[in-house]
């Protein structure tokens, strides 16, 4: 009876500890980047990882949220620059992205599920 209890309790204690958490799920302060004008790359998001900048572009599906906020990215010598919180999914995917110099490298794709700009 008391394996029985503790089997039972045991269960009820790795159920109650698993989480619905999806490890590619980020909340995140990013910047909206768009440097295309001064041979960088075209619009994309950088996020400050631990040793290093990482790059990302947005699915399709996401477009619409990131045209939405373009316009309020602000100009310095060429580069647009807007800094957002963000809410995304890496999508296991590549897109490419325009930059200087013809070349067109492929960054991580991600679903934006929400995004606003800081102020």
């Amino acid at each position: 009876m008391k394996t029985i209890i503790i089997t039972l309790f045991l269960g009820i204690l790795i159920t109650a500890c698993q989480s619905d958490v999806n490890p590619n799920h980020v909340l995140t302060k990013a910047k909206l980047v768009n440097a295309l004008a001064v041979d960088g790359c075209g619009w994309h998001f950088e996020v400050n990882l631990t040793d290093e900048i990482g790059s990302y572009v947005a699915n399709d599906a996401s477009n619409e949220k990131v045209n939405a906020l373009i316009s309020q990215a602000k100009d310095q010598y060429g580069i647009y620059v807007l800094e957002v919180e963000m809410s995304f999914e890496l999508t296991g995917k590549k897109k490419k992205v325009t930059c200087g110099w013809g070349k067109t490298p492929e960054f991580d794709e991600i679903n934006i599920q929400e995004i606003k700009v800081l102020h």
